[in-house]
């Protein structure tokens, strides 16, 4: 004769599964309060970073143009400076270089399984498609 469910057992299997539950649930809360604190963490070192780059930044400001210079002032000189093509072009390539540097190009190997040869025109082609 099969065997009928208790309703005692039953509760007793609810209690413990409610308690792991509950374990479960305090588990969970640590892991995000520690996580929480590892995100503090890494946003206060970023910060701190990003402040100490800036307070060199200012001291460059402030070595070459003087530490009584507003922020107003400065930005009426860069913006007279910038406006200089030869001011511009040098900026364009620093950053051109900074690219490159931060970001090296792909090299992608010759396939060496196929008879085909890619020439320029086929690559003007893919280009245009």
């Amino acid at each position: 004769m099969p065997k009928k469910n208790d309703v005692g057992e039953m509760k007793e299997r609810l209690a413990r599964l409610n308690e792991r539950a509950k374990s479960a649930e305090d588990e969970l809360k640590k892991l995000e309060e520690r996580r929480k604190k590892v995100q503090n963490l890494i946003a206060e070192e970023e910060r701190k970073k990003r402040t100490h780059n800036l307070c060199g930044i200012g001291g460059l400001v402030y070595k070459y143009f003087g530490d009584d210079i507003s922020q107003e002032k400065f930005k009426e000189m860069l913006d007279f400076l910038f406006a200089i093509d030869e001011v511009q072009e040098f900026v364009i390539a620093e950053k051109e270089k900074r690219f490159l540097r931060n970001n090296p190009p792909v090299v992608i190997s010759e396939n060496t399984n196929s008879n085909e040869k890619i020439t320029e025109s086929d690559n003007v082609k893919i280009e245009n498609a």
